[in-house]
């Protein structure tokens, strides 16, 4: 990619990163209540998938009402891709609230916060509850940790207990990323990855295309939660399972992903 294009799209991000940071502090002010800080950040992030040249494709549709939202994981680009995919809220380990830049914008977009250990999923439930039962949604990233995308581990059980208390529909979500020009999977941010080189390697890569699948929602009546959560697990990985990812792999970036 052009080094030119590449500083450009560099310093849009960074007006671009000052402009969520004004938001933010927008709605932290607010003592009216009228900013909506998901909707705000709905747009901000719909605009950020353009400076970052991220073509998003969308299969299925949110449901409507309140609903507990799980996803696989595979990069900090996939807060964003379902951000500009519906106003929401989203659940992030307690360190994030205190992380530069990016603790402003979670306050501000309402994310709910877990601190890990033992004993720290109640605090949240007694939050996030209330929360669903007022018709409210959340995303959760159920796996505990990013993947390269190609399938999809284990996810923990203890925070589908939020949707039984709440009653609400669990819907679970598929993320997959096309590869770069060059064939690399650029998307993927594991290992020993840090968010400026991750950045800097996607403002390198002149389009990466991905995708949202929302499956079915499923109803928790009559559903214990490990039960709930191998059938969110099943659904994700239907969508993500080896003959998908080899479909991926073969994608030119020029063309949007299948459903």
């Amino acid at each position: 990619m052009n080094t030119a294009i590449a500083w450009l799209r560099g310093l849009r991000l960074v007006i671009h990163l000052a402009v969520g940071l004004g938001l933010a502090l927008a709605v932290r002010v607010d003592f009216t209540r009228r900013l909506s800080g998901p909707r705000l950040m709905h747009w901000w992030t719909g605009m950020l998938l353009e400076i970052l040249n991220i073509r998003l494709f969308v299969s299925g549709q949110p449901a409507s009402g309140a609903r507990f939202t799980v996803s696989n994981h595979v990069s900090w680009l996939d807060i964003p891709l379902i951000g500009a995919c519906e106003p929401t809220h989203f659940l992030s380990k307690s360190e994030v609230r205190d992380w530069p830049v990016a603790g402003m914008l979670a306050e501000a977009c309402g994310t709910f916060y877990i601190r890990r250990g033992k004993g720290g999923s109640r605090p949240l439930l007694n939050l996030l509850v209330p929360h669903l039962r007022a018709g409210g949604n959340v995303v959760v990233f159920p796996e505990g940790t990013t993947t390269d995308g190609r399938d999809v581990l284990p996810f923990h059980s203890r925070l589908f207990a939020g949707a039984i208390e709440a009653g609400c529909p669990v819907q679970p979500v598929a993320i997959r990323y096309g590869r770069a020009r060059d064939g690399a999977a650029v998307a993927p941010f594991i290992g020993d990855d840090d968010l400026v080189s991750h950045v800097l390697r996607i403002l390198r890569t002149p389009e990466l295309v991905a995708e949202v699948t929302y499956c079915r929602p499923i109803p928790v009546q009559s559903m214990d939660r490990d039960t709930l959560c191998a059938a969110a697990q099943a659904a994700v990985r239907g969508v993500l399972g080896p003959a998908a990812s080899a479909a991926i792999a073969e994608l030119p970036v020029e063309q949007p992903l299948a459903a």
